[in-house]
C-alpha cells in the first residue's frame, strides 16, 4: 500500500468551517467601518456650509436669506455618499447615497442673542429605519 499525501476531507472542511466564521465575523465590523468613513465624507462635506450659514447669519442679521447661491452659502454640491445638499433659510439638509443610502441628515441653526452666535440642532433620520446608521450618525454629527 502506498502512502497517500493531501489533506483529509476532513482537515479541508474543518479550514473551511474556520474561514466562513472569520468572515461572519469580519464583514459586519468592515461595514460599519465603511459607514463611519461615509459619515465623516458627509460631515466634511457640510461644515463648508456650516461655515458659510454662520457668516451670512452675522452679515445679514438673520437667517432669512441663508439659502443655496446666496450670501456666500455655495450652490448645492454631490460627493461620494452625499446625493445632495440643500440650504434654505439657513436649514442644512443632507441626502445620502451608496453606503449611507436612506439617510438624511437635518442640521437647524437658531440665532442665539445672548452669546451672539448659532445653536445647531442635528436630526438623523434614516427610511427604512436603520437603528445602527442613525446612532452612527448621531454620533459623528455632535452640535
Amino acid at each position: 500500500m502506498s502512502n497517500q499525501s493531501g489533506f483529509t476531507l476532513f482537515e479541508l472542511m474543518i479550514a473551511i468551517i474556520v474561514i466562513a466564521i472569520l468572515t461572519a465575523i469580519g464583514v459586519p465590523a468592515y461595514q460599519g467601518y465603511v459607514k463611519k468613513a461615509a459619515l465623516t465624507d458627509m460631515l466634511q462635506t457640510m461644515t463648508t456650509y456650516k461655515t458659510a450659514v454662520e457668516i451670512c447669519a452675522v452679515e445679514q442679521g438673520s437667517l432669512a436669506n441663508c439659502s443655496n447661491g446666496n450670501n456666500g452659502v455655495p450652490a448645492s454640491r454631490t460627493s461620494n455618499y452625499v446625493t445632495s445638499i440643500t440650504v434654505n433659510n439657513g436649514v442644512i439638509t443632507l441626502v445620502g447615497t451608496s453606503a449611507l443610502a436612506g439617510l438624511t441628515t437635518t442640521l437647524t441653526p437658531t440665532i442665539n442673542a445672548t452669546h451672539g452666535n448659532l445653536d445647531w440642532n442635528r436630526v438623523c433620520t434614516t427610511s427604512p429605519v436603520d437603528a445602527s446608521l442613525t446612532s452612527a450618525c448621531e454620533d459623528i454629527f455632535k452640535f
